[in-house]
C-alpha cells in the first residue's frame, strides 16, 4: 500500500489515501479510521454504485460506521473517480466498461489486494471484515463476496437478474452463478417499483444467494429512493455481525 494523503476529519476520523496494484495498473481507495480507538477494528469494504466514486461511498456510510467503532474502506471501480472519473451511468464509458471480458474479475483482483494491505497494516480484525454494496457494488460485489472467504457479512441490493442495468452489462449469467457460492450472513434490499431492475428477478436472485442466513428487505419507489430508515436497517446489520451483537 502507497499512502499518498492522511488527514483528520472535522469529525475525528482518520483519512488516508492510498493506492494499490491491481489487475491493470494502481487502484486508488481511502481508508477512514474512527477516533480513539485502540484495539483491533471490525473493517467494512464499500462499494459504490454506477456514476459514483470511493469518495461519494465514504460520504453516505463512512461517518454512521465510525461512530460505532468500524472502519471504512473503499475503491474507485473500473473508469470511475480517479480511474476515469465518470459520473453519470449514461456516459458511453460505462457500457464499455461491461464489454471486458474480464471486468468482474479484475475488480474481485483489485478489492482482494486492497484487503490484504489494509490487513497487513495490523489495525483491523481479520476476522470482522463486512462488504456493503448496492447496485453496482452488488454488481462487482457479489461475485468479490462468492470469492472472499474474509467475507464474514454483507449488504447487497438493488440489483437483479433482468432490467435495463442488466441488458447493458449482461452479466446476468455469472450472477446466477455466483450466488450459489454466496454463504456469509447477508441483508438483500429491493426497491419494489426500481425501473433499472426486474423485482422478480430481484427476488429470484436473493433465492440464488447461498447463505442460510439471510434477510430480505423491500420498500417502495425507485431505484434511487431507498429511505434513510431502510439504509439504517441494513447498516445495523451488517455493524451487528462484525461487532458480534445486534445494534439496539
Amino acid at each position: 500500500m502507497q499512502i499518498s494523503a492522511t488527514r483528520t476529519l472535522d469529525s475525528g476520523i482518520t483519512e488516508r489515501r492510498f493506492t494499490v496494484p491491481g489487475a491493470n495498473g494502481d487502484v486508488p481507495g481511502v481508508l477512514w479510521t474512527p477516533q480513539g480507538t485502540a484495539a483491533r477494528l471490525p473493517l467494512v469494504l464499500l462499494g459504490h454504485g454506477g456514476g459514483g466514486s470511493k469518495d461519494a461511498a465514504g460520504d453516505r456510510d463512512r461517518d454512521w460506521f465510525a461512530a460505532r467503532g468500524i472502519a471504512t474502506v473503499a475503491i474507485d471501480g473500473p473508469v470511475h473517480g480517479d480511474r476515469g472519473g465518470i459520473t453519470t451511468t449514461e456516459d458511453p464509458r460505462y457500457s464499455e466498461m461491461w464489454q471486458r471480458p474480464t471486468v468482474i474479475d479484475d475488480m474481485n483482483t483489485d478489492w482482494r489486494s486492497t484487503l490484504d494491505a489494509v490487513l497487513a497494516l495490523g489495525e483491523f480484525n481479520a476476522d470482522a471484515v463486512g462488504y456493503h454494496g448496492m447496485s453496482m457494488g452488488t454488481m462487482f460485489g457479489l461475485p468479490y463476496v462468492a470469492s472472499e472467504p474474509r467475507i464474514k457479512a454483507a449488504v447487497l441490493g438493488l440489483c437483479a437478474l433482468r432490467g435495463t442495468s442488466i441488458e447493458r452489462s449482461r452479466i446476468e449469467g455469472r450472477l446466477a452463478t455466483d450466488a450459489r457460492n454466496v454463504t456469509c450472513p447477508l441483508i438483500f434490499h429491493i426497491q419494489w417499483d426500481d425501473e433499472r431492475f426486474d423485482r422478480h428477478s430481484a427476488l429470484e436472485l436473493y433465492a440464488l444467494l447461498g447463505a442460510t442466513d439471510k434477510r430480505l428487505q423491500s420498500t417502495p419507489g425507485l431505484h434511487g429512493g431507498m429511505s434513510d430508515e431502510a439504509r439504517d436497517t441494513v447498516r445495523r446489520f451488517l455493524a451487528g455481525r462484525l461487532l458480534g451483537a445486534p445494534l439496539p
